[in-house]
């Protein structure tokens, strides 16, 4: 059984990779998100990796994990028939999703304002690199674009080198998520008014938006974070956030300081103590006075303790797994935690005990998918994929045949003129 949450709503999905999550969170809320997809096929589809790296337009792990419960048809919008079509669905649809260059919808006259006159309802909601006005509106943008722009890429990798992306594209999903809640804001007056909202959202903000700590930096310490690798730097010294382990890394900032910053580095002495590693000037320091490079200007004397301190800590940790210091951590209340690969969040006690994971038939692969399952989980009604990714226009019989009426021989005439 589906979710009910958005159960009885239609969302219409033209967006490839900037907007993929956005369909994907209404799906799981129960709407029937029809992916609408060029002949050809939606770009998302050639997205490497692909299943047993066999490319394919169904073995996309892209694809597949973001096009999940959706349903999909065919449709050509540069073909006059394929626009009529579109307008027909329209007047059967609550949202519509796309991130198309900015003002091309206008020049198919498929905009805001056209579709708006055919139902007044429709929440339209835009995915763009950079928003809709300004300068930089016209601007192109893939994600490390976006992540460049939008600021986080300056603080990715190490000092002295070039700033890195992350490994797996994130601002697309960013804007995904903001679009989904962006088109639920509008839902909720749409519901009350009658009437729907023309939703832009700018990815480039989607990301700065991740930034909301290092942009205070300035104002609050006059400074700011610097590209410093498994370091944290500013206001004059760096503080080391990534320690080795037995089987891989722990992540963990000896800070010091008022509140739970002392009451961890107490904790991460006394147990250091109880097993020989903590220095004499470590034992009753005065830890809530103690941060510098923080909350306050570091001393030479300060840098010489925070490098003994790191040095202590590194061989602290060496022997042991990551499980047996986040387990000793979370008895001793140390801020810590363990840097999980793939395998381990898989294999993760927290999201096996909430039932993250969720197993998903796949037909068309002839094998059942684990897949991740759903943001959040509610009392009363299911949330989540149940659902496979479609095959490219499995579903032109149930959308253009029996939602719009289109009998079987105009359907293969629209075939045959490649409006569909």
């Amino acid at each position: 059984m589906g979710s009910e949450l958005l159960s009885g709503f239609r969302m219409l999905d033209f967006a490839d990779e900037k907007g993929a999550l956005c369909g994907k969170i209404f799906a799981d809320l129960g709407a029937d998100v029809i992916k609408v997809e060029p002949p050809q096929g939606c770009p998302t589809r050639r997205i490497p990796p692909f299943l047993d790296d066999l490319p394919d337009a169904d073995r996309g792990l892209y694809f597949i994990a973001y096009q999940a419960g959706k349903r999909s048809v065919t449709l050509n919008l540069g073909s006059p028939d394929g626009r009529a079509l579109l307008e027909d669905l329209v007047r059967k649809s609550d949202f519509l999703l796309e991130s198309f260059p900015v003002g091309y919808m206008d020049s198919l006259g498929l905009g805001y304002e056209r579709l708006a006159e055919l139902n007044q309802r429709l929440i339209y909601a835009s995915i763009t690199p950079f928003g809709d006005k300004g300068p930089g509106k016209d601007y192109k943008a893939y994600d490390i674009v976006s992540w460049a722009s939008g600021g986080p890429m300056f603080m990715m990798g190490e000092a002295g080198k070039p700033p890195l992306e992350m490994s797996l594209p994130q601002a697309g999903l960013h804007a995904g998520a903001e679009a989904a809640v962006a088109s639920l804001l509008a839902h909720y007056p749409r519901e009350i008014e009658g009437r729907g909202q023309r939703v832009v959202v700018d990815m480039q903000a989607c990301v700065a938006w991740t930034l909301m700590n290092e942009q205070a930096m300035p104002i609050m310490h006059g400074d700011y974070i610097r590209r410093s690798g498994v370091y944290y730097t500013a206001t004059g010294t760096r503080r080391k956030v990534v320690y080795t382990c037995k089987d891989g890394y722990i992540s963990t900032l000896l800070a010091g300081g008022p509140g739970v910053g002392a009451i961890s580095m107490k904790a991460m002495v006394a147990w250091m103590k109880e097993r020989g590693a903590a220095a004499d000037w470590m034992i009753g320091k005065d830890w809530a006075s103690w941060a510098p490079g923080i909350l306050m200007e570091a001393t030479d004397t300060d840098r010489q303790e925070i490098a003994d301190l790191e040095e202590r800590v590194e061989r602290f940790f060496s022997p042991m797994t990551k499980r047996e210091i986040y387990t000793e951590g979370l008895k001793r209340r140390i801020l810590l935690a363990p840097v999980a690969t793939a395998a381990d969040i898989a294999d993760d006690e927290q999201l096996k005990a909430r039932n993250y994971f969720v197993r998903v038939e796949h037909d068309t692969l002839g094998r059942t998918l684990t897949m991740p399952g759903a943001f959040a989980k509610f009392s009363l009604t299911p949330v989540g994929p149940e659902l496979r990714a479609p095959r490219l226009g499995e579903h032109n019989g149930e959308v253009w045949g029996k939602l719009l009426g289109i009998d079987g021989a105009r359907l293969g005439r629209l075939r045959a003129i490649g409006a569909i």
